[in-house]
C-alpha cells in the first residue's frame, strides 16, 4: 500500500517526466528541423544540428519510457488511482474486450494432461469461474482487481508452476471479489 507522501511524489514525478518528454521531443523537432534548413543557409551547422536533433529526440523518447513504465508500476497500486493517468491505465484493463481476452487465457491452461499435478490443475474450478465471471457483461470489474487479473495472466506460468496454489486460489478469490452487478454501478449504488 502506497502512503499519500509516496502518491504526491508519484504525482511529481509523472508531471516531471511529462514535461521532460515534451521539452525534449520539442527540441529534437525543431534542432533537425533547423538541420533541414541549415543545409540552404550553413551547410556547416546541418550536421550537428542533425546529430543534436536525434541525441535530444531520443532522450524524450526515453522520458516517454520511463513515464510509460512509472505507470505501469503504479497502476499495480490502488491508492495512486487518485492520479487520473493511472486510473485510466487501470481502467484499460476492465473493458470488456480485455476481460474476454483473460477469460480465453485461463481458458487456455486447462488443455494440459498434466494440470491435475500442477497448482492451476488443483484451482480448475476457481479458474473456470473466473473466467465465466470476465466474460459476463452483467458485472463490472474494478480497475484494481482487472490489473490484479493482468498480473495473474502475465505471471502464471513463472510464478505458479512451482509455488502455492493457496496463493494461486487467494489471487483468484481478490479478483473475483472486484465484480459488482454493472446496473449496480450505473446507479450509484
Amino acid at each position: 500500500m502506497m502512503h499519500a507522501r509516496a502518491v504526491d511524489a508519484a504525482a511529481v514525478r509523472l508531471h516531471e517526466l511529462r514535461e521532460q518528454e515534451w521539452e525534449d521531443l520539442g527540441l529534437g523537432a525543431l534542432a533537425l528541423a533547423l538541420s533541414v534548413a541549415a543545409t540552404q543557409v550553413l551547410p556547416s551547422f546541418a550536421l550537428p544540428l542533425f546529430f543534436g536533433g536525434l541525441v535530444v529526440g531520443i532522450l524524450g523518447m526515453r522520458a516517454v519510457v520511463r513515464r510509460w513504465n512509472l505507470v505501469e508500476e503504479l497502476a499495480e497500486e490502488s491508492d495512486a488511482y487518485v492520479l487520473p493517468e493511472v486510473l485510466a491505465r487501470a481502467s484499460r484493463e476492465a473493458t470488456m474486450e480485455r476481460r474476454r481476452t483473460f477469460a480465453a487465457v485461463i481458458r487456455s491452461w486447462g488443455g494440459d494432461e498434466a494440470a491435475d499435478e500442477s497448482p492451476l490443475g488443483s484451482s480448475a474450478e476457481e479458474l473456470e469461474a473466473l473466467a465465466f465471471e470476465l466474460e459476463d457483461e452483467s458485472l463490472a470489474l474494478d480497475p484494481a482487481s482487472a490489473v490484479a487479473c493482468w498480473r495473474l495472466v502475465s505471471d502464471v506460468c513463472g510464478s505458479f508452476e512451482d509455488g502455492s496454489p493457496d496463493l494461486l486460489r487467494s489471487r483468484i478469490r481478490q479478483i473475483r471479489s472486484g465484480f459488482t452487478r454493472a446496473d449496480l454501478r450505473q446507479t450509484g449504488a
